[in-house]
């Protein structure tokens, strides 16, 4: 059986490198500024129109899981909501040219990445303070989910509603054949139990090698734990040695033969596929546990732990695990119907709906009360929250990293295809390939913003 799309990575790749250009599009063709949201007039009776990104297990079970909360929002409030679920392939643009026309939805969904860009474009209106006291205050959600709902110095332009953080995927039985007694905690450690589980037809690890957006978060994950951030003094700074070496032992995982040369091709969850069907033993992801089961493993057959380190017992940015991804909810400044949207903003951050929502997506709730509930404390779904919450730090918050993803997540794959046919690629090389991609990103934002 096939699994869902990627969501915050592979669905919205086919339009990244549109973003910045297309939010400049949108501020100069004159898109609402952004605002405080109307709350004047009542609601009952209004119909309004909420777009839906692809999540779970796909286009049904969003449409069905939505559905039927938003039956129950109505019976509360007697709004009525229509819903559109869109692809992630052309989410982006349709919120961009929505933005540009001031027709569009009256709530969005949004990859929370895309906050900085599309804070840009001034189509939004604002959660300031007042706004966000009528949907519970802003001490309802995770700080670090709150770290990504808009531009950095700004009343957010959205709030989260779903939740993801990356972690290591294991599996037991492997493990205990292999001689490994627990996961490993360091990079180093990490490659050698890949080497020991790499054996009979089944790879030590599963990559998603040829997606750009997978490559740009290992960049800044492993960069981060080196000390050498992608983003510094005002600008785009990954062309140094450090994130280089940083990087290397990722590129060079197809060339070293711990994971499938074939993995350099993979960019549509085929490691989920991999993993759930013991074609490699671990794989570093977020959430994937919905897919795991669509796919026939069950929970009891694989561990989850946070991802491996740079430097043991690491503190501050080096023991980063994770960035705080997921999905908020937006609502543009041309909704004429705002108080029924921020209505239907409140239904999805309360507790019930968030965690029946987040349960069968299986994601978690950025909703602290929520996070409380007994659906989400097994000791993964434990695991995975407290990174998101307390070793987590946001993708650098500027409105050119989408584009990021793109350039050095494209320069990378391209590496990494190199790995996969032409054997290990050095450091220099690595340098190299990051020292253009940063040229022509920082170029193309001109400050590099």
């Amino acid at each position: 059986m096939a699994s869902r799309p990627r969501k915050r990575t592979l669905g919205r790749a086919v339009v990244l490198a549109a973003v910045t250009s297309l939010v400049a599009a949108a501020a100069a063709c004159g898109g609402p500024s952004s605002s405080g949201i109307s709350s004047s007039g009542p609601i009952k009776g209004q119909t309004i129109t909420y777009w839906a990104s692809v999540e779970g297990t796909g286009v049904q079970q969003t449409t069905q899981t939505l559905t039927a909360q938003f039956a129950k929002f109505t019976k509360q409030t007697g709004v009525h909501v229509n819903i559109q679920v869109i692809p992630w392939a052309s989410l982006l643009q349709k919120i961009l040219t929505a933005v540009t026309s001031g027709k569009g939805p009256d709530v969005m969904e949004i990859g929370n990445t895309w906050a900085p860009s599309l804070a840009a474009s001034g189509g939004f209106a604002s959660f300031t303070p007042s706004t966000m006291s009528r949907i519970g205050g802003s001490a309802k959600f995770s700080k670090a989910a709150l770290s990504v709902s808009g531009a950095p110095g700004q009343a957010p332009m959205s709030v989260p509603v779903y939740s993801e953080a990356y972690g290591l995927f294991y599996n037991k039985a492997d493990f205990k054949a292999a001689g490994i007694s627990g996961p490993p905690r360091t990079w180093t450690q990490f490659q050698a139990d890949a080497r020991k589980l790499t054996t009979g037809g089944r790879h030590g690890v599963a990559i998603e090698g040829g997606s750009t957006s997978e490559a740009a978060h290992w960049a800044f994950l492993l960069g981060e734990q080196n000390g050498s951030p992608l983003y510094s003094g005002g600008k785009w700074n990954f062309a140094t040695t450090a994130e280089a070496k940083a990087i290397a032992p990722y590129v060079n995982l197809v060339a070293s033969g711990v994971a499938d040369k074939s993995d350099a091709e993979h960019d549509t969850n085929v490691g989920e596929t991999e993993f759930a069907t013991n074609k490699a033993a671990m794989i570093v992801w977020q959430n994937p546990m919905s897919a795991l089961a669509q796919l026939g493993m069950k929970p009891s057959s694989y561990g989850i732990a946070p991802i491996p380190e740079a430097t043991p017992g690491a503190s501050g940015s080096r023991a980063i695990e994770t960035f705080p991804a997921g999905i908020n909810l937006a609502i543009p400044s041309a909704s004429k119907h705002q108080a029924a949207a921020l209505a239907l903003v409140k239904y999805m951050t309360s507790t019930p709906a968030q965690v029946a929502i987040n349960k069968t997506y299986g994601t978690f709730p950025p909703v602290l009360s929520a996070q409380a509930s007994p659906q989400f404390r097994s000791a993964g779904q434990k695991t995975l929250i407290n990174l998101y919450n307390h070793h987590s730090a946001p993708l650098p918050r500027v409105p050119s990293e989408s584009t990021m993803e793109t350039d050095l997540g494209g320069a990378i794959t391209h590496l990494i295809g190199q790995a996969a046919t032409g054997g290990p690629v050095s450091v220099p090389a690595i340098k190299s390939a990051l020292t253009s991609a940063q040229d022509q990103l920082n170029a193309a934002s001109g400050s590099g913003s």
